[in-house]
């Protein structure tokens, strides 16, 4: 009941920002144009594939929430979402990921290196009109931001089917690779609203804090959501080696031999559809999917505290309406 009251909420609230997100992707279709028709099409598939367009949406609310309504945070949404689909196409070839969304991904369709490239140009298209806008603050956020989302992926990657990683090790790695998108969104938003550095700094955190929370929520619906909603396999984080917070709190409470049997899987993989769901049954068993929605939780309650300071606004309301659906949606 609680997911749908939620849900309902963060539809209704959605629409405040509706006109705003269309405005968005119109200004993604224009900024795809190019004389090399292919990138076109190709950046327009991944770009209209469905996605939820989350980080437009917060640095359109943080600015409202810092009273700015005009033409900026259109093309500084357009920054957010190319870097945020550049991570996708490359990430889609390190994993070998033949679904994104449930579409066929770009280097299922057209290879590894289009991929590669495609997600270059939206990177480089991302910084030429973050370098339009003419604000160095702005500039500096989003190369901050990309700096730290490569730093996140190189990490992630170094730690690939490490059972060993830390707690510590794990928040890290979301931090830089999820959560600092989310804060820059944020950021950026606060930055064209013109407010001082302090009040700046608290929409950040509060961007921070609901990354924080919606990637912890990420690694819990790979186990959990169903393939058709989730867009990819279920497992599939677990299958390419990611070691999430849940699997690793299990492997803190787990028997000796269970722990035997998860490290067997994640070395090994299984053919068998009985093994993964054995997995599931000790996530339950242990309750560690239940305990990683609690800490996202807290880190939902954090961000809430971080513009409490601000004067009531409908773009509070949205902030908030996000920020509790991030824990309660089911894909």
């Amino acid at each position: 009941m609680l997911k749908s009251v939620e849900l309902m909420l963060y539809k209704e609230m959605r629409r405040f920002v509706e006109a705003d997100l269309q405005r968005v992707e119109t200004t993604i279709a224009k900024h795809l144009d190019s004389d090399v028709p292919f990138i076109s099409e190709t950046a327009q598939y991944v770009l209209s594939s469905g996605g939820k367009r989350i980080r437009p949406a917060l640095l359109i609310l943080s600015a409202r929430l810092c009273s700015y309504a005009g033409p900026r945070m259109y093309d500084l949404s357009t920054v957010i979402e190319f870097i945020h689909t550049a991570t996708l196409l490359h990430d889609d070839v390190m994993d070998h990921a033949e679904l994104r969304r449930g579409n066929p991904t770009v280097h299922s369709l057209w290879g590894n290196e289009i991929s590669i490239l495609i997600g270059d140009y939206l990177y480089a298209k991302a910084m030429s009109l973050a370098l339009a806008d003419k604000d160095h603050l702005v500039m500096e956020t989003v190369s901050d931001v990309t700096v730290e989302m490569a730093k996140g992926q190189v990490i992630e990657t170094l730690k690939q089917r490490d059972l060993g990683i830390s707690e510590a090790e794990y928040y890290r790695i979301i931090a830089l690779k999820t959560a600092s998108l989310f804060a820059a969104s944020c950021k950026i938003g606060a930055i064209i609203g013109g407010i001082s550095p302090q009040r700046r700094a608290k929409v950040e955190a509060f961007g921070h804090h609901l990354g924080m929370a919606f990637q912890m929520a990420d690694d819990t619906l790979d186990f959990v959501a169903p393939a058709d909603k989730l867009g990819k396999p279920v497992h599939n984080d677990l299958k390419e080696g990611k070691i999430t917070l849940p699997i690793i709190s299990l492997l803190q409470q787990a028997s000796p031999e269970e722990s035997q049997f998860v490290t067997d899987y994640v070395n090994n993989g299984s053919d068998d559809d009985a093994v993964p769901r054995q997995v599931t049954t000790l996530l339950h068993k242990y309750d560690t999917l239940k305990s990683t929605l609690a800490k996202a939780q807290e880190h939902v309650d954090q961000a809430k505290q971080q513009i409490e300071s601000f004067a009531p606004c409908t773009a509070m309301d949205t902030l908030y309406a996000i920020a509790d659906y991030v824990t309660t949606r089911d894909v």
